[in-house]
């Protein structure tokens, strides 16, 4: 299936998009779990996120839960072209913003546990890192799980999945889950406090 296909492509015709910040708050209100945060992730979490990401020059990568963007400006700033950034985000009024603020990114208003359906064969295996913003730790281990699943089922044998948390320890369950897990970025500069945690296939 062609991306394009199932990209936003409803972003509100004339109406001007309130501030990032602004609406994060309003879908934070909306739904504080689906969030985990009240703001958006800050520029020093962005810098840890880039200094962790893999991808090589035929790979693209992969983010679950996009939000309003500040993962994704953290991958254009990486120097990753937008056609080469899938942003995954369920909720449909994040999703409009993500894709009227990053047009070149392929940004799927959908569930990131059917990254495999949307990517196709062409790029399945070549998705050189998937960075997680969805809190995690407020889902049932099932879904965990699915996931968890899907992140490894899109990479080359061997990588990590990245995951941001404001969790001071694991935010997974690495035993149930058969992971390995490491924190690789921590930083006192964002609200709340933020770790960056690579997982491995155990």
């Amino acid at each position: 299936m062609n991306p394009t296909e199932i990209t936003v492509a409803d972003k509100a015709k004339g109406r001007k998009s309130p501030p990032a910040a602004w609406l994060f708050f309003q879908r934070w209100m909306a739904n504080p779990l689906s969030m985990g945060s009240i703001t958006p992730s800050s520029a020093a979490l962005r810098k840890e996120i880039r200094k962790n990401l893999s991808i090589a020059p035929d790979e693209v990568v992969a983010e679950f839960g996009g939000g309003t963007g500040a993962i994704t400006r953290a991958l254009l700033e990486a120097g990753i072209p937008g056609d080469r950034i899938y942003a995954f985000e369920i909720d449909k009024e994040l999703a409009t913003f993500l894709h009227g603020s990053f047009p070149d990114v392929n940004v799927i208003n959908g569930d990131c546990r059917g990254i495999a359906r949307v990517l196709g064969p062409d790029l399945v295996g070549k998705v050189g890192s998937v960075v997680i913003g969805i809190p995690m730790v407020t889902l049932p281990l099932d879904m965990q799980r699915e996931i968890v699943e899907a992140s490894f089922s899109v990479m080359p044998e061997g990588r990590p999945f990245l995951l941001y948390t404001y969790m001071i320890h694991s935010p997974l369950n690495q035993k149930a889950l058969g992971l390995k897990g490491k924190r690789v970025g921590f930083t006192w500069k964002n609200v709340p406090p933020a770790s960056v945690w690579a997982y491995w296939k155990a």
